[in-house]
């Protein structure tokens, strides 16, 4: 008979390869029109956003009169910032098994402005993606949304698929 000991370490050995975690990642911006700024986590200063950059969450990512931007925070979910949008993302973050990803995981928090969120539920799943504003929480898993947020007021458009939308909890 094996020994306790051993037996724990064999299964620990045979369980590391498959275990869970959570790897944060950073977001990926693909296209960029017009005026497009971003300031680093805990930072007012904001400088020229590019095509082809990483933004790290916490970032805060803000266009002009003229910008228009496109973020891959994860793999599958992309969020088009509209002219005169200023968001924080939150969260980005991809849980695998190994090599393989089990879940996408992606959260803004939208000052003011517009946002459309595109969610590939075929690429991987599941997805959670959240769009946060003053008032509430847009949810979605695999669909098309998108979510303005202006002072005091917050509206969801759905284009694709379902979204849950919840009031925001009072301080």
């Amino acid at each position: 008979m094996m020994p306790r000991s051993l037996l724990l370490a064999v299964m620990l050995a045979l369980l590391a390869p498959t275990a869970l975690f959570a790897a944060p990642t950073k977001a990926t911006v693909t296209s960029v029109s017009g005026t497009v700024e971003v300031a680093p986590p805990n930072s007012t200063t904001f400088g020229p956003l590019k095509a082809g950059s990483k933004v790290e969450v916490g970032s805060t990512v803000r266009t002009g009169a003229d910008g228009i931007a496109i973020l891959v925070p994860v793999p599958g979910c992309a969020i088009r910032l509209s002219n005169s949008t200023t968001l924080v993302i939150t969260q980005a973050e991809l849980d695998q098994a190994g090599q393989q990803v089990t879940s996408r995981k992606a959260s803004v928090e939208l000052k003011d402005g517009t946002v459309s969120t595109l969610i590939n539920s075929k690429l991987m799943q599941p997805a959670d993606f959240r769009v946060q504003t003053a008032q509430g929480v847009a949810a979605a898993r695999g669909t098309f949304y998108a979510v303005t947020a202006k002072p005091g007021k917050t509206y969801v458009a759905v284009k694709h698929g379902k979204v849950g939308v919840a009031r925001a909890k009072a301080p």
